[in-house]
Protein backbone atom coordinates (compact mmCIF):
# COMPACT_ATOMS: atom_id res chain seq x y z
CA UNK A 1 0.00 0.00 0.00
CA UNK A 2 1.47 3.45 -0.80
CA UNK A 3 2.58 5.13 1.96
CA UNK A 4 0.23 8.56 1.13
CA UNK A 5 -2.73 6.08 2.12
CA UNK A 6 -0.95 4.82 5.33
CA UNK A 7 -1.17 8.35 5.85
CA UNK A 8 -4.93 8.82 5.55
CA UNK A 9 -5.87 6.79 8.29
CA UNK A 10 -2.60 8.59 10.89
CA UNK A 11 -4.01 11.90 9.84
CA UNK A 12 -7.80 11.63 9.46
CA UNK A 13 -8.00 8.85 12.06
CA UNK A 14 -11.41 10.15 13.92
CA UNK A 15 -13.19 12.22 10.66
CA UNK A 16 -12.68 9.13 8.22
CA UNK A 17 -10.61 6.18 9.55
CA UNK A 18 -13.87 3.87 9.21
CA UNK A 19 -14.70 5.43 6.09
CA UNK A 20 -11.51 4.71 4.27
CA UNK A 21 -12.12 1.30 5.44
CA UNK A 22 -15.39 1.36 4.10
CA UNK A 23 -14.11 2.00 0.23
CA UNK A 24 -13.34 -1.84 0.40
CA UNK A 25 -16.16 -3.72 -1.58
CA UNK A 26 -15.23 -6.64 0.88
CA UNK A 27 -15.27 -4.27 3.90
CA UNK A 28 -18.43 -3.25 2.81
CA UNK A 29 -19.81 -6.77 2.37
CA UNK A 30 -18.74 -8.36 5.81
CA UNK A 31 -20.98 -5.49 7.33
CA UNK A 32 -23.80 -6.49 5.63
CA UNK A 33 -22.96 -9.72 6.31
CA UNK A 34 -23.83 -8.53 10.19
CA UNK A 35 -26.61 -6.68 9.17
CA UNK A 36 -28.52 -8.93 7.17
CA UNK A 37 -27.53 -12.11 5.15
CA UNK A 38 -30.26 -11.82 2.79
CA UNK A 39 -29.80 -7.90 2.68
CA UNK A 40 -26.25 -8.83 1.38
CA UNK A 41 -26.69 -11.38 -1.34
CA UNK A 42 -29.35 -9.62 -2.89
CA UNK A 43 -26.56 -6.81 -3.65
CA UNK A 44 -23.75 -7.06 -6.24
CA UNK A 45 -21.19 -6.10 -3.90
CA UNK A 46 -18.56 -7.24 -6.24
CA UNK A 47 -19.36 -3.94 -7.72
CA UNK A 48 -19.95 -1.47 -5.03
CA UNK A 49 -18.77 1.70 -5.47
CA UNK A 50 -18.10 4.93 -2.98
CA UNK A 51 -20.06 8.29 -3.68
CA UNK A 52 -17.78 11.11 -3.20
CA UNK A 53 -20.18 13.24 -1.54
CA UNK A 54 -21.40 13.70 2.30
CA UNK A 55 -25.11 13.88 3.15
CA UNK A 56 -24.18 14.77 7.27
CA UNK A 57 -25.09 18.20 7.91
CA UNK A 58 -21.70 20.08 9.05
CA UNK A 59 -23.90 20.52 12.48
CA UNK A 60 -23.74 16.40 13.29
CA UNK A 61 -19.93 16.27 11.68
CA UNK A 62 -18.79 16.22 15.17
CA UNK A 63 -20.31 13.37 16.44
CA UNK A 64 -20.67 10.89 13.26
CA UNK A 65 -19.41 10.82 9.39
CA UNK A 66 -21.40 9.24 6.58
CA UNK A 67 -19.99 6.24 3.91
CA UNK A 68 -22.18 6.35 1.29
CA UNK A 69 -22.32 3.66 -1.68
CA UNK A 70 -23.97 2.48 -4.78
CA UNK A 71 -24.18 -1.53 -6.23
CA UNK A 72 -26.41 -3.08 -8.68
CA UNK A 73 -28.40 -5.36 -7.56
CA UNK A 74 -28.19 -9.32 -8.14
CA UNK A 75 -29.10 -10.79 -11.86
CA UNK A 76 -29.70 -6.81 -13.09
CA UNK A 77 -28.17 -6.60 -16.60
CA UNK A 78 -25.62 -3.63 -17.11
CA UNK A 79 -27.36 0.14 -16.05
CA UNK A 80 -30.22 -1.24 -13.97
CA UNK A 81 -31.64 -1.38 -10.72
CA UNK A 82 -28.99 0.24 -7.70
CA UNK A 83 -29.06 0.52 -4.33
CA UNK A 84 -27.61 3.28 -2.45
CA UNK A 85 -25.67 1.79 0.71
CA UNK A 86 -26.07 4.75 3.58
CA UNK A 87 -23.81 4.18 6.48
CA UNK A 88 -23.95 6.20 9.22
CA UNK A 89 -20.50 5.87 11.52
CA UNK A 90 -21.52 6.72 14.94
CA UNK A 91 -18.76 8.23 16.76
CA UNK A 92 -19.77 9.31 20.37
CA UNK A 93 -20.50 7.58 23.20
CA UNK A 94 -23.67 8.30 24.38
CA UNK A 95 -26.85 6.97 22.42
CA UNK A 96 -28.34 9.42 19.70
CA UNK A 97 -32.40 9.60 20.79
CA UNK A 98 -32.96 11.60 17.65
CA UNK A 99 -31.39 9.46 14.94
CA UNK A 100 -34.94 8.91 13.40
CA UNK A 101 -34.84 12.15 12.79
CA UNK A 102 -31.65 12.73 11.42
CA UNK A 103 -31.77 9.69 9.13
CA UNK A 104 -34.84 10.72 7.71
CA UNK A 105 -32.94 14.05 7.14
CA UNK A 106 -29.89 12.00 5.24
CA UNK A 107 -32.05 9.93 2.86
CA UNK A 108 -34.07 12.67 1.92
CA UNK A 109 -30.82 14.05 0.83
CA UNK A 110 -29.98 11.55 -1.01
CA UNK A 111 -33.47 11.40 -2.95
CA UNK A 112 -33.41 15.00 -3.43
CA UNK A 113 -29.64 14.65 -4.97
CA UNK A 114 -30.44 11.31 -7.17
CA UNK A 115 -33.18 14.55 -8.52
CA UNK A 116 -30.76 16.44 -9.30
CA UNK A 117 -28.79 14.30 -11.14
CA UNK A 118 -31.81 13.14 -13.20
CA UNK A 119 -33.00 16.83 -14.29
CA UNK A 120 -29.42 17.59 -15.39
CA UNK A 121 -29.68 15.09 -18.09
CA UNK A 122 -33.79 15.31 -18.86
CA UNK A 123 -36.48 17.91 -19.25
CA UNK A 124 -38.66 16.80 -16.63
CA UNK A 125 -39.00 14.29 -14.00
CA UNK A 126 -42.18 11.98 -16.32
CA UNK A 127 -39.27 9.03 -16.24
CA UNK A 128 -37.71 9.56 -12.75
CA UNK A 129 -37.59 6.47 -10.27
CA UNK A 130 -35.63 7.07 -7.33
CA UNK A 131 -32.99 4.18 -6.42
CA UNK A 132 -33.93 2.76 -3.02
CA UNK A 133 -31.56 4.16 -0.26
CA UNK A 134 -30.52 1.29 2.81
CA UNK A 135 -29.89 3.27 5.83
CA UNK A 136 -27.29 1.38 8.39
CA UNK A 137 -26.36 2.85 11.67
CA UNK A 138 -22.64 1.64 12.84
CA UNK A 139 -22.44 2.63 16.79
CA UNK A 140 -18.80 1.86 18.06
CA UNK A 141 -19.31 3.29 21.49
CA UNK A 142 -19.76 0.80 24.68
CA UNK A 143 -23.18 2.17 26.51
CA UNK A 144 -26.48 0.37 25.82
CA UNK A 145 -28.47 1.33 22.82
CA UNK A 146 -30.77 -1.35 21.76
CA UNK A 147 -32.37 0.51 18.68
CA UNK A 148 -32.61 3.16 16.62
CA UNK A 149 -36.36 3.36 16.63
CA UNK A 150 -38.27 5.16 13.78
CA UNK A 151 -39.35 8.78 13.73
CA UNK A 152 -43.28 8.19 15.40
CA UNK A 153 -41.45 7.47 17.97
CA UNK A 154 -40.88 10.53 18.70
CA UNK A 155 -44.12 12.62 18.45
CA UNK A 156 -45.57 13.89 21.60
CA UNK A 157 -47.28 10.53 23.17
CA UNK A 158 -49.93 13.16 23.94
CA UNK A 159 -51.04 13.22 20.26
CA UNK A 160 -50.42 9.69 19.65
CA UNK A 161 -53.33 9.53 17.37
CA UNK A 162 -51.50 11.94 14.49
CA UNK A 163 -48.27 9.60 14.71
CA UNK A 164 -49.80 7.56 11.70
CA UNK A 165 -49.46 10.44 10.01
CA UNK A 166 -45.59 10.70 10.34
CA UNK A 167 -43.17 9.72 7.79
CA UNK A 168 -42.08 5.87 9.09
CA UNK A 169 -38.47 4.39 7.97
CA UNK A 170 -36.94 1.57 8.99
CA UNK A 171 -33.42 1.18 9.15
CA UNK A 172 -30.78 -1.27 10.18
CA UNK A 173 -29.02 -0.65 14.16
CA UNK A 174 -25.35 -2.35 14.31
CA UNK A 175 -24.50 -2.00 17.94
CA UNK A 176 -20.80 -3.63 17.58
CA UNK A 177 -20.16 -3.75 21.67
CA UNK A 178 -23.44 -5.77 21.62
CA UNK A 179 -22.42 -8.29 19.54
CA UNK A 180 -20.43 -11.56 20.51
CA UNK A 181 -17.10 -12.21 19.52
CA UNK A 182 -18.01 -15.85 17.67
CA UNK A 183 -20.38 -14.09 16.01
CA UNK A 184 -18.61 -10.95 14.77
CA UNK A 185 -15.73 -13.67 13.69
CA UNK A 186 -18.24 -16.25 11.76
CA UNK A 187 -20.09 -13.68 10.17
CA UNK A 188 -18.49 -10.52 9.58
CA UNK A 189 -15.36 -11.99 8.12
CA UNK A 190 -12.00 -10.46 8.79
CA UNK A 191 -14.11 -6.83 9.22
CA UNK A 192 -15.75 -7.67 11.95
CA UNK A 193 -12.82 -8.48 14.70
CA UNK A 194 -11.48 -4.73 13.84
CA UNK A 195 -15.28 -3.53 13.99
CA UNK A 196 -14.98 -5.55 17.88
CA UNK A 197 -11.65 -3.72 18.52
CA UNK A 198 -13.22 -0.18 18.02
CA UNK A 199 -15.49 -0.67 19.76
CA UNK A 200 -13.62 -1.35 22.81
CA UNK A 201 -10.75 0.63 21.85
CA UNK A 202 -10.92 2.51 25.63
CA UNK A 203 -11.14 -1.13 27.75
CA UNK A 204 -9.05 -1.39 30.35
CA UNK A 205 -5.30 -2.22 28.59
CA UNK A 206 -5.18 -6.70 29.81
CA UNK A 207 -8.88 -6.54 27.57
CA UNK A 208 -7.28 -4.38 25.01
CA UNK A 209 -4.02 -6.07 24.73
CA UNK A 210 -6.18 -9.78 24.68
CA UNK A 211 -8.37 -8.15 22.13
CA UNK A 212 -5.49 -6.82 19.69
CA UNK A 213 -3.35 -9.85 20.06
CA UNK A 214 -6.93 -12.05 18.66
CA UNK A 215 -7.09 -9.29 15.85
CA UNK A 216 -3.80 -9.17 14.32
CA UNK A 217 -3.44 -13.05 14.41
CA UNK A 218 -7.55 -13.47 12.61
CA UNK A 219 -6.20 -10.92 9.79
CA UNK A 220 -2.59 -13.04 9.67
CA UNK A 221 -4.75 -15.51 7.97
CA UNK A 222 -5.90 -13.53 5.03
CA UNK A 223 -4.59 -14.58 1.42
CA UNK A 224 -1.45 -12.92 0.14
CA UNK A 225 -3.88 -11.43 -2.66
CA UNK A 226 -5.48 -9.35 -0.35
CA UNK A 227 -2.55 -7.76 0.99
CA UNK A 228 -3.56 -4.66 0.29
CA UNK A 229 -6.76 -4.68 2.51
CA UNK A 230 -4.70 -6.46 5.27
CA UNK A 231 -2.21 -3.05 5.31
CA UNK A 232 -5.23 -0.95 5.16
CA UNK A 233 -6.69 -2.75 8.31
CA UNK A 234 -3.26 -2.75 9.94
CA UNK A 235 -3.06 0.68 9.52
CA UNK A 236 -6.36 1.26 10.81
CA UNK A 237 -5.00 -0.28 13.85
CA UNK A 238 -2.03 1.13 14.43
CA UNK A 239 -4.35 4.68 13.82
CA UNK A 240 -6.40 3.60 17.01
CA UNK A 241 -3.38 2.74 18.96
CA UNK A 242 -1.95 6.14 18.59
CA UNK A 243 -4.86 8.22 18.55
CA UNK A 244 -7.21 6.56 21.75
CA UNK A 245 -4.74 4.72 23.84
CA UNK A 246 -2.68 6.45 26.35
CA UNK A 247 1.04 7.45 25.23
CA UNK A 248 2.54 5.49 28.36
CA UNK A 249 0.64 2.41 26.49
CA UNK A 250 1.34 3.04 23.55
CA UNK A 251 5.22 1.56 23.14
CA UNK A 252 4.08 -1.61 25.11
CA UNK A 253 1.13 -2.51 22.30
CA UNK A 254 3.33 -1.92 19.27
CA UNK A 255 5.76 -4.15 20.23
CA UNK A 256 2.44 -6.53 20.79
CA UNK A 257 1.23 -6.18 17.30
CA UNK A 258 4.36 -6.65 15.63
CA UNK A 259 5.24 -10.05 18.00
CA UNK A 260 1.71 -11.31 17.44
CA UNK A 261 2.58 -11.19 13.53
CA UNK A 262 3.48 -14.91 12.44
CA UNK A 263 5.89 -14.56 10.00
CA UNK A 264 8.89 -12.17 9.53
CA UNK A 265 7.33 -10.53 6.36
CA UNK A 266 4.47 -10.04 8.26
CA UNK A 267 6.73 -8.33 11.17
CA UNK A 268 8.59 -6.22 8.33
CA UNK A 269 5.33 -4.68 7.39
CA UNK A 270 3.87 -4.33 10.53
CA UNK A 271 7.56 -2.24 11.34
CA UNK A 272 7.09 -0.31 7.91
CA UNK A 273 3.46 0.96 8.59
CA UNK A 274 4.39 1.89 12.17
CA UNK A 275 6.96 3.77 11.22
CA UNK A 276 5.16 5.45 7.97
CA UNK A 277 2.22 6.32 10.83
CA UNK A 278 4.72 8.05 13.11
CA UNK A 279 6.37 10.35 10.43
CA UNK A 280 2.20 11.32 9.26
CA UNK A 281 1.86 12.04 12.82
CA UNK A 282 4.93 13.98 13.14
CA UNK A 283 3.85 16.17 10.20
CA UNK A 284 0.78 16.28 11.89
CA UNK A 285 2.14 18.04 14.97
CA UNK A 286 4.20 20.19 12.91
CA UNK A 287 0.95 21.57 10.98
CA UNK A 288 -1.02 22.06 13.91
CA UNK A 289 1.25 23.95 15.79
CA UNK A 290 1.65 26.49 12.51
CA UNK A 291 -1.96 26.57 12.15
CA UNK A 292 -2.32 27.32 15.94
CA UNK A 293 0.25 30.22 15.61
CA UNK A 294 -1.24 31.82 12.53
CA UNK A 295 -4.78 32.05 14.24
CA UNK A 296 -3.43 33.11 17.23
CA UNK A 297 -1.70 36.16 15.61
CA UNK A 298 -4.33 37.00 13.42
CA UNK A 299 -6.66 37.55 16.15
CA UNK A 300 -3.85 39.51 18.27
CA UNK A 301 -3.72 42.28 15.29
CA UNK A 302 -6.96 42.01 13.68
CA UNK A 303 -9.30 41.19 16.27
CA UNK A 304 -12.50 38.97 15.28
CA UNK A 305 -11.18 37.04 11.70
CA UNK A 306 -14.21 35.26 9.94
CA UNK A 307 -15.18 31.96 10.67
CA UNK A 308 -14.38 30.67 6.77
CA UNK A 309 -10.71 32.13 7.05
CA UNK A 310 -10.14 29.86 10.38
CA UNK A 311 -12.02 26.69 9.01
CA UNK A 312 -9.59 27.38 5.78
CA UNK A 313 -6.76 27.11 7.87
CA UNK A 314 -7.73 24.26 9.95
CA UNK A 315 -8.57 22.24 7.31
CA UNK A 316 -5.22 22.99 5.28
CA UNK A 317 -2.62 20.16 4.33
CA UNK A 318 -0.17 22.08 3.17
CA UNK A 319 2.82 23.01 5.40
CA UNK A 320 4.44 25.20 2.72
CA UNK A 321 1.29 27.24 2.31
CA UNK A 322 0.30 27.59 6.21
CA UNK A 323 4.01 29.02 6.45
CA UNK A 324 3.58 31.35 3.19
CA UNK A 325 0.28 32.97 5.02
CA UNK A 326 2.87 33.16 8.38
CA UNK A 327 5.88 35.10 6.27
CA UNK A 328 2.89 37.26 4.65
CA UNK A 329 1.03 38.44 8.27
CA UNK A 330 4.34 39.60 9.41
CA UNK A 331 4.29 42.57 7.00
CA UNK A 332 0.96 42.41 6.60
CA UNK A 333 -0.90 45.99 7.17
CA UNK A 334 -5.03 43.98 6.64
CA UNK A 335 -6.42 40.55 6.92
CA UNK A 336 -6.54 40.90 3.16
CA UNK A 337 -2.73 41.49 2.75
CA UNK A 338 -2.01 38.43 4.45
CA UNK A 339 -3.66 36.13 0.72
CA UNK A 340 -5.89 33.45 2.81
CA UNK A 341 -8.55 32.25 0.03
Amino acid sequence: MHRKRIREFARNFHENGMKLLLEDPKNVRDLLMLVSRDIAERIDLEHVKPVKQTFVRKDYRHVHTDSVLTAPLRGEPEGGKRVWIYILIEHQSEPDRMMPLRLHDYVIQILRYQERQWKRRHRSVAGLQLQPVLPIVLYTGNKRWDTVGTLPDLIDPGAAEFRRYTPRMESFFLNVSRIGRALLAAAGGFFGPVLRLAAFKRAPLAKFRELLVAVIRALEAMATAERLRWLELLSYIHALVYHVRHPEEQPGLWRQIEASAATDPHRQEVARVSRTIADALRDETRLETVRETLTRQLCRRFGDVPEETIALIESTKSLKRLKGWLDRFATAETLDDVGIE
